[in-house]
């Protein structure tokens, strides 16, 4: 009997000591339960910061990007005015042609 209770208390200190293994990995402070408020301003700062360096790096991908479509839309209105041009050009070559068989 007695084995049992010290099997069940050994279990009992194992999945406690889990839980709490758990819970300090989950906190961002792990040498404190309840950290200074030094500490929370500097991880406040450093989080503050991460997060202005990913906004500035999404702005500067969103840049590239919207250039990019803008390049591709002047593009595309240059090969539209190259067709069109060719396109007149098929025509009358085609009349020389047509007039030089009529002949």
């Amino acid at each position: 009997m007695i084995d049992r209770i010290k099997a069940w208390w050994q279990d009992l200190e194992e999945q406690s000591k889990e839980e709490r293994e758990e819970k300090q990995k989950m906190n961002i402070f792990h040498d404190e339960k309840e950290p200074t408020k030094r500490k929370m301003r500097k991880r406040i700062n450093s989080l503050e910061t991460e997060v202005e360096t990913l906004q500035n790096i999404i702005k500067d991908e969103l840049y590239k990007a919207f250039m990019k479509k803008l390049n591709d839309s002047e593009a595309d209105k240059r090969y539209k005015e190259d067709n069109i041009r060719l396109r007149k050009q098929i025509k009358v070559l085609k009349q020389i042609i047509k007039e030089g068989k009529d002949a």
